[in-house]
């Protein structure tokens, strides 16, 4: 930049180099205390790297925004993975599927008319998948890169990250400004400690690493879990195995899938007809009503969350009368399903569309008195004692949803997975006690009972993309929650939330997988969260400059937009909604020397 404009001239433009004009014109530059005025414009982003790790549904957005929406920006996403993805191309297994309408689990900026109301796993990996391809940010996404270790070098405010190629295992280190967890909480699998599991000569293998092309018709399966995967695993198998077994152990809501209203007879999912999806495809504004009808189900049964309220008592209602309906052959497993001590919603509802109705069929045996305790050569051992053989045992029992992270992130000599061990704090989800430059999606305290996951993320990329901008325009060294902030923010979350369903006598993931673990949800609405993420709060930050003046940002005076062409009163709104400095015609409004002077 040399002070010129692209359209017009600031009447203090001239052609000599900022840096000449001091000089030139005897201007003092320092003064006695050191501090030199930085001879450049406000507003230049100084050149920054942002590293993210997760190139699912987070870490693609996040490159998408670091693009598109901020300047000067280096970017690298990496992922252990051979492909893009994350959780969609880990879980794999048969009947995967999101329980939230199609329509509203996708990137508000890059809609897709879906093939069915819930999508399979398949076609939202292939949408995740067409993304990058489209907006073409696979340079940005280096996969099969796995990190192993992020540490905080204060002296020069950069993060100094440790990679593995696992292409050919060349480790290196990389270095960045920021650094992001994007990696999510439902990637890092778990093996059950069952007695005898090394033991089984069968096929055995967990839902998040389904071996491709494994038949099972007419064999004989147990599926070991009845959280979310096991649920849709037991509803796809049950038609086709010759047998199925499977173990409750402990009461759960099964619901049908979310924003109902608008899916099949009683929650079913359905496929879109050609007709709809032509019509969705040729009128934008009508897709876009309809997103937002689907949307604005979701969005308004916050209420129901409260204890004692109708509109919990309604949802408790409801669940518990079509549960009934659905088992209503098999009186033992509407007393062993149907909670009794803890409320809908207390954990996240578990929409079970067929899998109720599996339960109850003559090729499935449910074991309700105890969990599978013993695992032979041949197969499991029954609550009886029987042996029953099998070909194939299927672990659904999902993920270490502990917050802690999969490699160490160090600061000040402070381990991030061990504060996360002992008392996982946050900042809103998005920013982590002592960790600088730090930032994640989905952290403690994030809204994760709040319908889709998708909109959430794009706003959590806002707020990070809109922080890394603050650290460039100001040339900001590091930026940190403060303790305080984050220490009230649980305080008011653990008053706020005793008087919700999420505070009954149940085991959630919400809660650390306890009973009465703390509650590490945002405190209030879809929406409340969504405008708290929209502007950060930077009173609730502590700044740390890279130069002893925090003003030096200020440089000599002009701002960037003094020469680059923006609208130069922009304040006054903007022509045709373009910030562009124009050559404006108006000579109808000149004195044309017949005008009466006053």
């Amino acid at each position: 930049m040399n002070g010129t404009s692209n359209d017009t001239k600031a009447p203090s433009a001239t052609h000599i180099p900022f840096e000449d004009r001091p000089g030139l014109y005897g201007w003092k530059t320092r003064n006695d205390r050191g501090y030199e005025i930085r001879e450049r414009p406000s507003g230049e982003p100084r050149r920054m790297r942002v590293i993210g790790v997760g190139a699912g549904a987070s870490g693609i957005n996040l490159a998408k925004a670091l693009r598109d929406d901020a300047e000067n920006i280096e970017v690298a996403i990496y992922d252990k993975n051979p492909e893009v993805g994350g959780t969609w191309w880990e879980n794999r297994y048969p009947g995967v599927r999101c329980d939230i309408p199609s329509v509203v689990y996708q990137y508000t900026w890059n809609p897709k008319v879906w093939n069915e109301y819930y999508s399979g796993g398949a076609e939202i990996l292939q949408y995740l998948k067409d993304t990058v391809e489209s907006f073409q940010l696979t340079s940005m996404l280096h996969l099969r890169h796995l990190v192993t270790e992020a540490r905080w070098y204060d002296d020069v405010g950069k993060w100094k990250v440790s990679v593995t190629n696992l292409e050919d295992g060349r480790q290196f280190e990389d270095e960045c400004d920021v650094f992001v967890n994007a990696m999510g909480f439902l990637n890092n699998w778990r093996w059950p400690d069952i007695s005898g599991l090394k033991d089984f000569k069968g096929t055995l293998a967990h839902s998040a690493d389904f071996p491709e092309g494994l038949v099972l018709k007419d064999k004989r399966v147990a599926v070991v879990g009845n959280g979310s995967s096991g649920i849709q695993l037991v509803a796809a198998l049950q038609p086709q195995v010759s047998h199925l077994f499977t173990w409750i152990r402990s009461p759960t809501w099964m619901t049908a899938g979310f924003a109902g209203k608008y899916a099949g007879p009683d929650g079913a999912n359905f496929r879109y007809s050609e007709e709809q999806k032509r019509l969705l495809e040729k009128n934008p504004d009508y897709y876009l009503q309809y997103r937002k009808a689907v949307e604005t189900e979701m969005v308004s049964g916050f209420a129901r969350y409260h204890r004692n309220t109708p509109e919990s008592k309604a949802a408790h209602d409801f669940a518990s009368k079509d549960m009934k309906t659905r088992l209503a052959s098999a009186p033992k497993l509407i007393d062993t399903l149907i909670p009794r001590t803890f409320p809908v919603g207390c954990k996240r509802p578990t929409p079970g569309n067929g899998y109720l109705e599996a339960l109850v069929q003559d090729n499935v045996t449910v074991f309700t008195d105890s969990g599978l305790e013993k695992i032979t050569e041949k197969g499991v051992l029954g609550p009886d004692g029987k042996e029953h053989e099998l070909d194939a045992i299927l672990l659904a029992t999902g993920f270490d949803t502990s917050w802690v992270p999969r490699f160490p992130i160090i600061a000040h000599g402070t381990n991030l997975q061990d504060v996360y061990k002992e008392r996982p704090v946050g900042y809103l989800g998005v920013a982590a006690p002592g960790m600088p430059n730090y930032f994640s999606v989905y952290g403690p305290y994030g809204p994760l009972a709040s319908g889709s996951a998708m909109p959430m993320i794009t706003a959590y990329v806002n707020y990070i993309v809109q922080m890394v901008k603050h650290i460039q325009r100001e040339d900001v060294k590091s930026v940190t929650p403060q303790q305080q902030a984050i220490e009230q923010y649980a305080e008011h979350t653990a008053l706020f939330t005793d008087r919700t369903v999420w505070n009954a006598p149940c085991r959630s993931w919400f809660k650390g997988n306890k009973v009465d673990g703390r509650i590490l949800l945002h405190p209030g609405s879809r929406n409340q969260f969504l405008e708290m993420m929209a502007r950060p709060r930077l009173q609730d930050y502590d700044f740390v400059y890279r130069t002893k003046n925090m003003w030096a940002w200020l440089g000599n005076g002009f701002s960037t937009r003094d020469f680059d062409g923006k609208d130069l009163t922009w304040y006054f709104g903007l022509v045709d909604g373009e910030d562009r400095q124009k050559q404006y015609d108006v000579h109808e409004m000149y004195y044309d020397g017949g005008s009466k002077t006053v």
